[in-house]
């Protein structure tokens, strides 16, 4: 299971450029257009199956020796490792009672070293390819814009959410290709 605690600050850069690119001047649409901006974040996001910006990620996984992929990439830092009983009460795990491994695609893996009496750990990270907007990857940022704006221009129609063509061909190299 995996949720999403906290994402990175991006919004206010984003809006600005989103404005910028609607040639919009007022505030009126402000909070509308923010929620696009989340909105073709996420999108963004689900298309590469990365974060675009850091994001604080917390999975619960078996508490087992074995190791287990961590499902969010790129992974970036640990922030804790709690142990939780049946109940959910959480106990904080030394650094020497896990080990953390980065493998293939910017994805980590878990595992305790040191055996667990609680069933389950609470893995929680930073995963991300930016901690902010400003260092996000022109082609990401550009796209994220660029379908914010094609759904504000489409607001009124009921048509599919599908990234247009030109979003596709920005976001595509960072695209996760799964066999």
């Amino acid at each position: 299971m995996r949720a999403i605690e906290i994402q990175a600050p991006y919004v206010a850069a984003a809006l600005a450029e989103l404005k910028q690119w609607l040639a919009i001047t007022t505030t009126q649409d402000d909070a509308l257009l923010a929620d696009l901006v989340a909105g073709a974040h996420s999108m963004c996001r689900r298309f590469t199956g990365t974060f675009p910006l850091q994001t604080i990620v917390a999975e619960i996984l078996p508490a087992s020796g074995d190791w287990r992929a961590l499902t969010a990439r790129p992974f970036m830092m640990v922030r804790r490792v709690v142990a939780l009983d049946v109940y959910g009460t959480p106990r904080t795990l030394d650094a020497d009672a896990f080990a953390i491994e980065l493998i293939a695609a910017g994805l980590a893996r878990f595992r305790l070293t040191h055996a667990a009496v609680e069933p389950r750990v609470e893995v929680t990270y930073d995963a991300g390819l930016a901690s902010d907007w400003s260092q996000l990857d022109e082609g990401l940022r550009h796209g994220i814009v660029r379908y914010a704006a094609d759904q504000y221009r489409r607001r009124d129609r009921a048509d599919d959410d599908r990234p247009p063509s030109a979003v596709s061909a920005l976001w595509q190299p960072w695209r996760e290709m799964r066999l």
